[in-house]
């Protein structure tokens, strides 16, 4: 029974209705266990360093079909719920910034340098923390009714960028913060309507596109948004196209996202239903995987 949910949910990427199609993934792997709770994603070079959703402050770089390459421990940093990686061109930076509870009022964000960090396949290293915390946030120590939760971490100019997940109407709040370690207010950028949880965040290499994951309530239906043709870090102030991933109501985690020179990469966590997997297609075929009817 459980190899037929896991082959049934397969079919969801390779459109497998009726007559088998040829699926447009260049790759699809199932991840090893340390990485069943993979939370995001972040291109380096031909790799990916990613992140557990652990309260743990641990870096774990991959190559393109999941295997753990190296894994980076962040020695002098507690983390509660990291969620996020994004990174620039000196720095990798670790979103610690998750709120199931709704009982967080200040999170952080780890900033470490590439440079410090050894080729040792076990690695450990030093961070520095951006704390930050929300305008109007209050605590609401209750799941359905928080709406400051957050999973997703962009890197863009100078500056670093939140997508929260707001529980009770599906939407989403912008926010910006500094690339510099101290204690900072988060700046508000405006509230959009994403129809759904964002989970992750990407920018391609051009600077010019924004993606994001996300799902629907009990990760369900998760979907991908394209941002495009945006002014500055208003990233919604373009065009915004939506990729959905799924035409069956499966428990389908997807929680990470990455561009990776003309490919997108998008990582699933394992459920009762699906494996943990790591998904690659090229860009210019993202479109043709869209399950809207």
């Amino acid at each position: 029974m459980k190899l037929l949910k896991y082959a049934l949910s397969v079919c969801l990427l390779y459109a497998c209705q009726g007559t088998p199609a040829k699926s447009e993934l260049d790759s699809k792997a199932e991840l090893p266990a340390p990485l069943s709770e993979i939370s995001g994603a972040i291109a380096d070079g031909k790799d990916l360093w990613v992140i557990t959703d652990k309260p743990k402050a641990v870096l774990y770089k991959i190559d393109v079909k999941g295997k753990i390459l190296q894994t980076v421990t962040i020695k002098n940093q507690q983390a509660s719920d990291v969620e996020a990686v994004t990174a620039d061109s000196n720095f990798l930076y670790l979103g610690d910034t998750g709120d199931n509870d709704g009982n967080r009022d200040q999170r952080q964000i780890i900033k470490v340098s590439k440079t410090a960090i050894s080729q040792d396949q076990n690695a450990q290293t030093d961070g520095e923390a951006i704390i930050f915390r929300f305008p109007e946030q209050q605590v609401s120590n209750k799941k359905k009714k928080n709406n400051y939760d957050c999973e997703s971490l962009l890197s863009f100019g100078d500056s670093l960028y939140v997508f929260t997940k707001r529980r009770q109407d599906l939407q989403t709040e912008l926010f910006s913060i500094p690339k510099t370690p101290g204690d900072h207010v988060a700046h508000s950028l405006g509230v959009f309507d994403t129809k759904g949880l964002i989970t992750d965040a990407a920018v391609n290499s051009q600077q010019n596109e924004v993606a994001l994951v996300g799902y629907t309530k009990g990760h369900k239906f998760p979907f991908i948004l394209l941002l495009k043709n945006f002014q500055g870090s208003n990233f919604f102030s373009g065009k915004v196209e939506r990729i959905e991933l799924a035409d069956d109501s499966w428990d389908w985690q997807m929680e990470s996202i990455a561009y990776n020179n003309d490919e997108i990469y998008f990582a699933c966590e394992e459920t009762k239903q699906v494996k943990a997997t790591l998904y690659a297609i090229k860009r210019n075929k993202l479109e043709k995987i869209n399950k809207k009817k």
